[in-house]
């Protein structure tokens, strides 16, 4: 299993709220709870990741890379990756 903070992805800085929240037509406190998918970012790359558990881990399954390649360090399409909220930059239900 991956961790995206052993691999260096890329954070938001502390008090900016992501894209998720500001596109929201009603701001939800629970908006994350809903995702089936969110944005990673990786040098350059947005990661694509598939939620497949949200509690007090987030756990989801590497579906893409934008721009599209094969394998970004090691990381390839089906791979289970943890991650935090800070690591989100984009979701969508």
């Amino acid at each position: 299993m991956l961790s995206a903070t052993e691999l260096n992805f890329s954070t938001r800085e502390t008090g900016v709220l992501p894209a998720w929240i500001t596109q929201q037509k009603s701001l939800r406190i629970w908006a994350l709870a809903e995702a089936k998918s969110v944005t990673l970012r990786l040098r350059g790359h947005d990661v694509l990741v598939r939620v497949r558990e949200v509690s007090s881990v987030l756990l989801g399954e590497v579906s893409g890379f934008v721009p599209s390649v094969v394998e970004l360090q090691g990381m390839r399409l089906g791979d289970l990756i943890v991650f935090k909220q800070a690591h989100i930059f984009a979701a969508s239900e």
